[in-house]
């Protein structure tokens, strides 16, 4: 009797796991919606216009960066859209294939009339090596400088040996800064983003582990926030993401300000321009 009991229950749970997969392979099944696939058809074609302008970008350098450091990653870090603002579609690409970005370059995608699109960018040099990047829109940006500043986290704890440790530690030394914005005269929060955007070691630099982390309005970031470790002591930087004046708290007390920017210099470490695409929707 008690084998029969034990087949019956073993027959009930498989059954019970077997109607369930079920249930999931028929959901997974169902086919979209037209609704579901326009939206995505348009997703996929924004995608496709924002990489073409990435793509038709050339970077050179007379100083020292190496070949990774002129190239762009295949795929943004980051997509986002911000009705509030009124654009459809963005990405975040970053400059350079390894170790610590050289650059972010932010595409945005606003509406501009039947089938067109405003298309614009946002550049933000991070390495103070001289370097240019001419598109044959005619677009071509040459940074000076850069504007961030790497200095010491005060009170952090030792890093973690591994990476998997350190990433609860990156979040939590995160947490530590708040970020707002003045918008048009008002004060808007920028929540931190739960994960980084990007990770990255260096060796060429001493990094054995680096994050960027971004606060945003929405999902759409303001403020890029630049953690590192040389695996003894942890350092930050912070650097604008948009153009509006940023205030950004330590531990509950002020501890940096950006101001807004007032001169789109096409040699400034940060700076924005923009022109029309088809938008094929």
């Amino acid at each position: 009797m008690v084998r029969s009991s034990n087949s019956a229950v073993r027959w009930l749970v498989l059954t019970v796991c077997l109607a369930s997969v079920s249930a999931v392979c028929g959901a997974e099944d169902e086919p979209a919606s037209p609704e579901k696939k326009e939206q995505d058809e348009k997703s996929k074609r924004r995608l496709e216009i924002m990489k073409s302008s990435i793509d038709g970008f050339k970077v050179s350098s007379t100083s020292s960066l190496p070949k990774s450091a002129l190239a762009f990653a295949k795929t943004p870090l980051l997509r986002y859209n911000d009705e509030a603002r009124g654009f459809l579609d963005a990405g975040v690409w970053r400059l350079g294939e390894t170790g610590r970005p050289t650059a972010f370059v932010t595409i945005e995608l606003y509406r501009a009339g039947e089938a067109q699109a405003l298309l614009t960018y946002e550049f933000i040099s991070l390495s103070p090596a001289e370097y240019s990047m001419f598109s044959t829109r005619g677009i071509r940006w040459s940074p000076s400088q850069t504007d961030l500043k790497m200095v010491p986290l005060p009170d952090a704890p030792a890093p973690a040996d591994t990476a998997k440790g350190r990433l609860p530690q990156l979040r939590q030394l995160a947490r530590r800064f708040a970020v707002h914005e003045d918008h048009a005269g008002n004060k808007v929060e920028c929540r931190l983003m739960p994960a980084p955007i990007d990770r990255y070691v260096d060796p060429d630099h001493k990094i054995v582990d680096g994050a960027v982390f971004a606060f945003a309005t929405g999902t759409n970031p303001e403020l890029g926030l630049l953690l590192e470790t040389d695996g003894k002591e942890w350092s930050y930087g912070v650097f604008r993401m948009g153009a509006a004046a940023l205030f950004i708290d330590l531990d509950g007390k002020p501890r940096h300000e950006i101001p807004n920017v007032q001169n789109y210099s096409m040699s400034a470490s940060y700076t924005a321009t923009r022109h029309t695409v088809a938008l094929p929707e």
